[in-house]
């Protein structure tokens, strides 16, 4: 059912608190604590009325609230500030910036309940409860909302190449060969004119195709290529030294309009509701994740990188910063490269095991894992073999997390 109630709050307590009481009283609830998913969220879904917390990480409740009141498609949606920050010139920004309410806190379940059904009337189902298993999940309703394919497979001298649909537009992840076919069944469909492509790294198993991607040679397409560069040089120069290895493959001229962004580890909004946060991997060389969080969705693409675990030593907070990082993201594809006994031999490498890469996704509240960059020898059977060991090892954790090894041509769509 569509949702009636949207709780925007970075605490997980009071934003529970108020999740259960809400549908508790038959309203059906979303609970957000990642304030920089709002807006994407609203784009798809619009609840009757938003419960917006002022302190919080990312953007603040009274910036978010003036987004929605100065925003025509959004401003009939009813928006009461809900928050211990009690001072009474915060009441009156809040009133002036457009809340319906200010609601202060500590509240009891009464109190809200009444002032929720003063907002927006009593609840469309009473009876009904909300049924997700997971509140914080935003979802949006009708066609999907994103949708994500892998192009290629791990060879000894190629990776895959991950596609992102969202928002109306269009994601790329590394430059495997993979993204030839990617490239013609964009330019079959026709939907899209521009595309960002944001490389890893350039290790040559990830831009082994950068020269044979048809949106190249497309007139009237604009691509934009963001990633990495290594000390010393450029992008620029980065990208002209691969293109080169491969190019000879397919020597037609560029014709697609080219812009390059030399990206670091930063937030930014690259589109509308659209938002692009790079961090650095545990990987030898330059190398870069990405999180994108659009459509209500979090992403993370860490192809190469080698967690610590339980090893790790007190100087070696790689897992916890990046866990703090892209804690509770939707989708987590992360290099999964090696299955115990082989990571065993290849530590210090830049890889991470199986089992490694389930652990830490049971550990930061991941949704969903894609066990991505597996070793090139071997085969469906091995494959099928770590996606059961990832399995056994968030089954024992309680996690409950689905888990799928990447294979050309797997389609997840939210």
């Amino acid at each position: 059912m569509p949702t009636e109630v949207l709780i925007v709050d970075d605490d997980a307590l009071v934003g529970g608190v108020s999740y259960e009481i809400l549908t508790e009283g038959g309203y059906q609830a979303k609970l957000i604590r990642d304030s920089n998913l709002v807006m994407g969220f609203l784009a798809g879904e619009r609840p009757k009325l938003v419960l917006l917390d002022i302190l919080m990480p990312g953007i603040d409740g009274l910036t978010l609230l003036h987004g929605i009141k100065n925003d025509p498609a959004l401003k009939s949606i009813r928006v009461a500030v809900v928050s211990g920050k009690t001072f009474s010139a915060e009441i009156d920004r809040a009133m002036q910036y457009g809340a319906e309410a200010f609601i202060k806190k500590p509240y009891d379940a009464r109190g809200l309940l009444a002032k929720v059904a003063e907002l927006i009337g009593p609840p469309d189902s009473p009876e009904s409860k909300a049924t997700e298993a997971n509140p914080e999940t935003p979802t949006v309703t009708g066609a999907a909302a994103m949708r994500l394919r892998v192009w290629g497979r791990s060879l000894p001298d190629d990776t895959p190449v991950l596609s992102i649909e969202a928002m109306d537009k269009l994601f790329l992840f590394d430059a495997g060969r993979g993204i030839a076919a990617c490239g013609e069944a964009v330019l079959k469909e026709g939907r899209f004119k521009e595309a960002w492509w944001l490389l890893s790294h350039f290790h040559p198993d990830h831009v082994g195709g950068l020269g044979l991607n048809p949106l190249l040679r497309q007139e009237g397409f604009a691509l934009r290529i963001g990633g990495p560069k290594e000390p010393g040089s450029s992008l620029a120069n980065e990208l002209r030294e691969a293109v080169k290895r491969s190019y000879a493959a397919d020597p037609r001229p560029v014709k697609a309009a080219l812009k390059l962004h030399e990206l670091k580890e930063d937030s930014y909004e690259i589109a509308p509701h659209v938002r692009l946060t790079p961090f650095y991997l545990n990987h030898p060389g330059t190398a870069m994740g990405y999180m994108l969080d659009a459509a209500g969705r979090r992403v993370v693409f860490s192809p190469d990188a080698e967690l610590y675990g339980a090893e790790a030593t007190a100087h070696q907070d790689y897992d916890e910063k990046i866990g703090r990082l892209i804690r509770g993201a939707d989708l987590l594809v992360h290099d999964a490269r090696y299955n115990e006994a082989d990571h065993e031999k290849h530590k210090d490498e830049g890889h991470s095991s199986v089992v490694g890469t389930a652990g830490f996704a049971a550990d930061n509240d991941i949704k969903r894992l894609i066990l991505w960059h597996a070793d090139p020898t071997y085969g469906e059977e091995q494959l099928s073999e770590m996606e059961a060991a990832a399995a056994a090892v968030l089954d024992e954790r309680g996690a409950g997390i689905p888990v799928h090894a990447a294979r050309d041509g797997f389609t997840l769509e939210f």
